[in-house]
């Protein structure tokens, strides 16, 4: 019976690891602007910005918006999610590799990217949590920035404090946020979960039955 059971917790494990590789947007905060400014998110800067879950989810990556000069391409940078960037605590962390693409030089000559990390499956609850940049490496040693898009979300800066005037900042925009996208999935309910793992013991105990009985 036990060797079932774990068989069963196998199956289960196995069908959430499908849903996983079905990951989509589960936070987004607007699309990218590349035209006003952009966060520092290297030389001992970090940022970091809100998110909010309606669900119990399963985070598996992170898209956002770089500016870098020309010619440059961000290698990696250091992530975290953290319930509050100044009093913590620190959910998960990382250092992740950076795959980034061109999308336009900007008036000010900077190349503004798209860029996407990978998460390490990281389960939240329902809230509202802070996804954090900083020690992002380039590959000519110059700044990495965040592009700022005015989202919903509020904003923290290692220098700034949390949520700047963004007349200061960001003239035009409605606030100093920054363009990002949460990736992954809804947590499979627990009631699910039950159903799913009854079923499968019921199945077993019939097989086991059936294999009992004699035969003709």
């Amino acid at each position: 019976m036990v060797s079932r059971i774990g068989a069963i917790a196998v199956v289960a494990g196995t069908l959430i690891t499908a849903h996983v590789s079905e990951a989509g947007v589960i936070y987004d905060n607007g699309p990218a602007n590349g035209t006003i400014d952009a966060w520092t998110i290297n030389f001992g800067y970090a940022v970091a910005d809100s998110f909010s879950l309606a669900a119990a989810s399963i985070l598996t990556g992170a898209s956002f918006t770089l500016w870098n000069l020309p010619g440059d391409a961000t290698g990696t940078v250091d992530w975290s999610v953290v319930a509050n960037p100044t009093t913590g605590p620190i959910l998960a962390f990382g250092t992740a590799s950076v795959s980034q693409d061109f999308q336009f030089t900007n008036d000010i000559g900077y190349d503004v990217n798209s860029a996407s990390i990978a998460l390490p499956n990281i389960v939240l609850g329902p809230g509202t949590y802070w996804f954090e940049l900083q020690n992002a490496s380039v590959s000519n040693g110059d700044p990495a920035y965040w592009d700022m898009n005015g989202g919903p979300s509020q904003i923290w800066d290692s220098d700034f404090g949390y949520n700047p005037d963004p007349s200061d900042v960001a003239p035009g925009l409605g606030s100093a946020s920054d363009a990002f996208q949460i990736l992954g999935i809804p947590v499979p309910e627990p009631a699910s979960l039950i159903l799913l793992c009854s079923a499968l013991v019921g199945l077993a105990l019939r097989h086991r039955g059936r294999d009992a009985s004699p035969t003709s």
